[in-house]
Parts: C-alpha cells; structure tokens; sequence
C-alpha cells in the first residue's frame, strides 16, 4: 500500500509538472498580397474571451510567445488589415506558425502610436533598450539621453562613455563604427532619431572581439511606413539648435529612403586648477574653454525587392562635422614666474564618406539565408591650432589624417529544426591611415612629419542555438587573425605586429514562466594596440606631451555575468551582476613633473578584477503615475606594478524618475540623479546631485508634438575632484555649462499608402577601433 500511495504521488507530480510545462509559439507575419514581412502586428495568445498574454512582431515580422496557461486561439492584428484568428488545434508546428494577413479595405485614418515609457528587454546576449517617447529624451543629444540609461555611464562635461566601470566600450551605430569620437558622435546625434540602444555586456562569437567592457549598439529609426511618407522635426535650447526631414517612399518592389539634417551646438565651461607640488612650488590656472560645432549630414537608400526570396540594398552616407575650440588660460601663483595668459585657438573638422551595398538571398525554409555585405568608409580629418604666451605667438600646428575603411562580410543561418539554428560567418577589415604633422615654432623652422599605418582583421565565427523548452542555450567560437603595421618619421620607428586568437561565448537563459526569465553568459574579449597608442602626432602644448607607445601587447579580459528579469502588470525589474578580469591591462598612465609638464602614455602594467552589480525597479504606481529607480556598483581591485596613487576603484549612480499625465495630450516627467563619490588609479570625483524636469505635449492627433525640458534645473551639478601623482597633488573645480533648455517640434505626415515592402536587412558590426581621429 505504501509503495502505491508513492507511485500514485509521483504520477501525480508528473501529470501536475506536464500541465503546467510551459509552450513556446513562434513564426512570421507576412502581408498575404505582397509576402512582405509586417512589422509590430499585435499577436496576442487567449482562452476564449480571456486574454492570456500578448506581443508585438519585431523589425522583421517574427514573433515568440511563451505560456504555461490553456489556450483556445491565436488573435493576430495590424492596423489596415482584417484580424485574422488562429484555432489551437490547427497549430501544427508551434515554432514555425506562418500567418499570411489580407488587406482591409476600409480606409483608416493614420494613427500614430509610440510607447510613452523606455523599456527594457532581456535577451540571451544582451539588453535591448527601447527609448520610447520618454520625455527626458526629447530635445537631447545622445550624450544627454544616456544620461538617463543607470546601465550606460555618460560624463556630460567630457563626453565619455563606460559601461560597468569601464571606458573600453566599442560605440556602433546600426552596427557599425563612425567616424566620429564617443564624445564627438554622442553630442551630435539628437535622441529623437534612436529607436533603441542595444547594450552587449557579454557579446556573442558573432560580434567582433574588441571592447573589454562590450559593446553600445545605437540602432536609429528608419522609416518603414508605406506609400510617400515625410516626417520634419526642429529643435532649439540653450546654445544649440537643429532641424531636419527623413522620409521614405515605399512602392511594391522599391524603397526610397532619405535623411536631411543640421545642428549646431555651442558649450561654454570654465575649470579651476590649483596645484601643490612636493617641493613646495605652487601653480593654480582659470581655464574658460569656448565650443563651437555644426554638424551636417546626407543619408540615402535604395532597396530593390527583387522577389520574395532576394533582396538588394545600397546606401549613401555624408557627414561634414566642425568644430572649433577657444583656450584663454590665465596662470596665477606659479612659483618663481609672473602671473602670465596662455592662449590657444583650435579647431576639428571630420568628412565622411560611407557607401554600402547589401545582398541577401532567402531559402524556402524559416530563418534560412545568406548575406553578403560590403562597406568602405573615406574620412578625412583637418586639425590646426595656434598658440600664444601673453598674446607673443609660441607655434603653429596642423594636422591632416586620411583614414580609409573597407569591410566585407559573409553570414549564413542555417535552422536545422525548430528547436535548432546554426549560424557562421567571416568578417575582413582593412584600415589604411595616412597621418601628417606640420609644426612651425617661433622663429625657427618648419617640421613636416608622417605617420603611416596598416590594420587588417579577418575573422572567422560558428554559432549554434538550441532551444528546448523555456531553455535556450547559444555556444560559439570566433578566430581573429590580426596583423599591423606603422613607419612615422618623427623617430624613425616602425611595428609590425600579429596576433592570433580564439574567442569562445557560452550564454544560457531560461524562461521561468511568463513574468521571469534568467540568463548566464561568458565572453572572452581583447583590446590590441591601434593606431591610437602608436600614432606619434597628438594636438598638445608646452604643458601637455603625448608618448606613443609601440611595444604594447594586448589586453583579454574574460566576462562572466548574471541576468534576472521580471515583467509584471504593474510592476517589472531586473538585477544583474559581473565578475570582469583582465590581464596585461593597457593602463593610462599620467604624470606631472616639476615644471607643471602633464604627461600622458600607454602600458601593459598587471592585473584588474572588477565586479559589479545594477538594479532597476519600475512601478505603476497610479494610471497617471509611473516611478522607476535605477541604481548600480562597480568596484575594481588593481593589481600592478605600476606607480599609481589608488588602487581600489569604485564607481555609482542612482536615478529616480517620475512620470505624471496631467492630461490626454499633456505629461511629465521629474528625474533625480545622484552620482557618489567615484575613483580612478590617479583621481577621485565628490559626489554630485542633479534634478531634471520636462514635459511635453501633443496635437493634431499626435501628429505634432511639443518638449520643453531642462537638465540641472538647480544649476548645481558642479564637478570637483583631486588628482594625487608622485609629484603633485591637483584640486579641480568644473564648472561645465550642465543646465540647459531644450524645445523640439517633430510633425509626421504620410501622403497616401500602397502595399510596400521593407527591407530585411541584418544589424551588422562592420569596422573595428571606432573614431578615427
């Protein structure tokens, strides 16, 4: 009797386990006329009248749904076609559901819809952050928008970029490099164009290696609508302005895109320096320092829909990026020397030039295709300066470098069943920079220097997912066969470097149920030394000296990291942590000597472990009313046989933003942030507090919108740090232009539709070391 009450348990477990094992619905929504793939269709999974759970279809009309509920139905809907149910016992492959919708043909008025809150979405290799139409984003640069990401880490005063502690971050756009700094790319580009932000903490074998810390994949929004759409949009705020029109015409087997911008942006800061060195002299300075930038910038397209199974893309992109730079430097207390004015006069001017082509060819079967791809990138860059000493000129310099860019890429996927996908794929790269330095001092005679550099990449990956369940598993191998070479007439030095490499990922995840999924993964990552650490010629002065450094080895970093994510109704959040180590770290190193001469350079110097952790919490607190708190810890242990002042690093912010809807069409939003005390090997940085207020509204039936918003609303947000070497100790005050008003219009407008096509093309990472200046 024993023994049978205990089967009879263990049947029942089994049966209750099977009931509530979890199924998985997966497949493509197409237009049945056209066989063009619809994008965010409304698929929804219900039990009679009883909605169970729901989704949008992505950029490529595909969609996943997971339940462990009973359910009668699949409802699939998109605005302009007829609702089309699915029985349940129709389902004949659950992974491979192909949904074919017919067009309406009631006419419909055009309705515009955008997400009012940024979302967050936890895939197996990475975060997927959906800007929304969050009201701090309006009106902002990109700098200032990841100012409200808690998992990017922006500096508006200098326009650097770190994700977990760390500034080794490889910046994309749409998958590639630009030809622009971090800093430079993040300030010029309006939020108002990004759709999402991906943030790879641990990349796949398919992403290329470099980037200790990951990878920030800014994906811009692309028109897609049918027929003749246009879309204008103009902003002004405080010393900036900008306007701009994109559209796209979208007939049958042809698209039309196009994009039109300018913005100008100005920026006034002022830095306090008082410097106390170890022998007793003295030497403060008043730094007000003058920006001046204008960006303009073309983008064109085709993409041909030969048929349903062969697609053709070409792409014009032309960028003219200027700005200048004013130094007025007033140096006091500075022992055994006169009060005295060091001036400098500078600018930077970027042309850019990239050409794409795009082809893919589509099987029969889901998810079954070949890609080929080719992009060459032409960027010239012009750097000159002046210097003068109470108004006495010092020298002249200017730099020209020309950098070109070619990529070619191969990707094949491969779905072997519907719980199976093999995907593999090569990447080459070739850069070619040609770098030259005209220096004339005062009264003596003109130098002309050049630098020349070679870097190829050709890498090689293989990468297979398996899907079982609520379980997903990802394993790949990428090799990377890098090779470089450098001659510089300056001192007549030259390299010649080649490195050989695997880099393996493992990533798991698992759906819990339908509000929890779990994700693990490990990346091996590289930073190899580029043109950046070898390159000789780099804008300085009498108190700023640059040392290129040739005999650099690359730094691996191996990343492990934790994922949890909740989704509920009404409250959603999610927690992550890291363990990062790195070895023959490539450290900035930084010294002062005794005349006031700042030094800086490059070296392979020890070990770094950093581990961190990062929260979100987001609540609908009311209707009306929704909260989020943000907040993260990074902490690294240097172990280095280096001269360096700390060697405990910490670094973390907290954000606490809170949306209102005041009415229909008008809401919101007042955004707190808090940033403690951080360190680096040589400075540390006091706390700071900032307050942030925006609100916007809506007319036309949201075809036309309005932002007003202001950053540091107290204007307090002040950056003061000491900076600790051998021989000096340096307190900092600056006071950088941190509050400032912006207002956007943006108005949309589509002339008349027809069945069109988009294309469906990959997300591709192209080039490697970003800027190229």
């Amino acid at each position: 009797m024993v023994r049978f009450c205990l089967i009879l348990f263990l049947f029942c477990m089994c049966g209750t386990s099977f009931s509530q094992q979890v199924k998985v619905f997966g497949g493509v929504v197409k237009d049945a006329q056209t066989g063009a793939n619809i994008p965010f269709a409304t698929v929804a999974l219900l039990n009679g009248q009883d909605l169970l759970d729901g989704t949008s279809t992505d950029e490529n009309g595909s969609f996943t749904l997971r339940s462990n509920q009973k359910i009668t139905h699949i409802e699939i809907s998109f605005i302009g076609y007829e609702t089309y149910l699915l029985p349940f016992d129709d389902i004949r492959s659950p992974n491979e559901i192909l949904v074919r919708l017919l067009a309406s043909n009631v006419e419909l008025n055009e309705v515009v819809v955008a997400a009012e809150q940024t979302t967050t979405t936890l895939k197996i290799d990475r975060k997927v952050v959906n800007l929304g139409a969050d009201l701090q984003q309006a009106g902002a640069t990109v700098l200032e928008a990841f100012d409200q990401i808690s998992e990017i880490q922006t500096d508006l005063g200098t326009g650097t970029l770190s994700l977990r502690g760390s500034g080794n971050v490889r910046l994309l756009v749409n998958g590639k490099p630009s030809g622009l700094s971090a800093g430079e790319l993040l300030a010029q580009l309006p939020a108002s164009s990004v759709q999402k932000v991906e943030i790879i903490t641990s990349p796949s074998a398919k992403n290329q290696a470099d980037g200790l810390s990951g990878i920030v994949n800014i994906i811009l929004k692309k028109n897609r609508a049918r027929g003749l759409n246009l879309n204008l949009n103009s902003g002004a705020g405080t010393k900036r302005y900008n306007y701009g029109v994109d559209g796209n015409y979208n007939y049958s087997w042809v698209n039309f895109r196009w994009n039109a911008s300018q913005a100008r942006r100005e920026m006034d800061s002022e830095q306090t320096i008082a410097q106390r060195y170890t022998n007793g002299d003295t030497r403060d300075f008043y730094a007000p320092h003058d920006f001046n930038g204008l960006v303009r910038k073309i983008t064109m397209g085709l993409d041909f829909f030969i048929n349903d199974n062969n697609e053709l893309s070409f792409g014009f992109d032309y960028t003219n990026d200027y700005h200048s730079f004013f130094n007025d430097t007033f140096y006091s207390n500075v022992t055994n020397s006169d009060d005295f004015v060091y001036t400098r006069n500078s600018a930077h001017t970027h042309k850019t030039t990239e050409i794409n082509g795009n082809y893919r060819k589509k099987f029969a079967k889901e998810g079954h295709f070949i890609e080929f791809d080719y992009n060459v990138g032409l960027n010239e860059n012009l750097l000159p300066a002046i210097d003068f000493e109470d108004a006495v000129f010092l020298f002249e310099e200017e730099q020209r470098n020309k950098n070109t860019l070619q990529q070619f890429a191969f990707d094949h996927a491969l779905p072997l069943n519907t719980k199976t996908t093999v995907e593999s794929g090569l990447l080459w790269n070739n850069r070619k920079l040609e770098s030259f330095d005209f220096f004339q001092p005062a009264g003596n005679l003109a130098q002309n220097e050049t630098f020349d550099y070679r870097e190829q990449i050709l890498g090689v990956y293989t990468m297979g997912t398996l899907q079982i369940g609520g379980f997903n598993t990802q394993a790949g191998l990428r090799y990377e066969h890098f090779t470089s070479n450098s001659t510089n007439t300056l001192n007549n030095q030259s390299t010649d470097l080649v490195f050989k490499d695997l880099f393996p990922s493992l990533h798991f995840s698992y759906v819990v149920n339908e509000t929890n999924t779990i994700s693990i993964g490990y990346s091996k990552r590289v930073s190899r030394p580029n043109f950046r650490h070898v390159n000789p010629f780099q804008m300085g002065n009498q108190y700023f000296e640059w040392v290129a450094n040739p005999s650099l080895k690359p730094e691996f970093s191996d990343n492990f990291e934790f994922n949890v994510q909740h989704n509920g109704k009404a409250m959603t959040w999610s927690f992550s942590t890291f363990y990062r180590d790195r070895t023959d770290v490539i450290v900035w190193l930084q010294e002062i000597d005794g005349q006031g001469v700042q030094t800086i350079s490059f070296d392979n110097l020890g070990r770094k472990q950093s581990y961190g952790v990062e929260a979100d919490i987001r609540h609908r607190i009311k209707p009306f009313w929704n909260t989020q708190l943000s907040a993260n810890y990074y902490y690294t242990k240097v172990d280095q046989q280096a001269l360096i002042t700390f060697d405990d690093l910490y670094s973390s912010n907290i954000i606490f933003k809170n949306t209102f809807k005041i009415a229909k069409n008008i809401s919101t939003d007042i955004t707190y942030r808090h940033t403690p005390k951080n360190q680096n090997e040589f400075r540390f940085i006091q706390p700071r507090n900032r307050l942030d207020w925006a609100v916007r509204a809506k007319f036309l039936e949201n075809r036309l919108t309005a932002n007003l918003r202001i950053i540091d609303v107290l204007d307090n947000n002040l950056r003061e740090g000491t900076l600790i070497t051998e021989q000096v100790t340096q307190n900092e005050i600056w006071r950088f232009q941190s509050q400032t008003f912006g207002v956007l219009f943006s108005l949309n407008y589509g002339l008349f539709q027809n069945q069109g096509k988009t294309r469906n093309r990959k997300q591709r990472d192209y080039g490697h070391d970003g800027a190229t200046d």
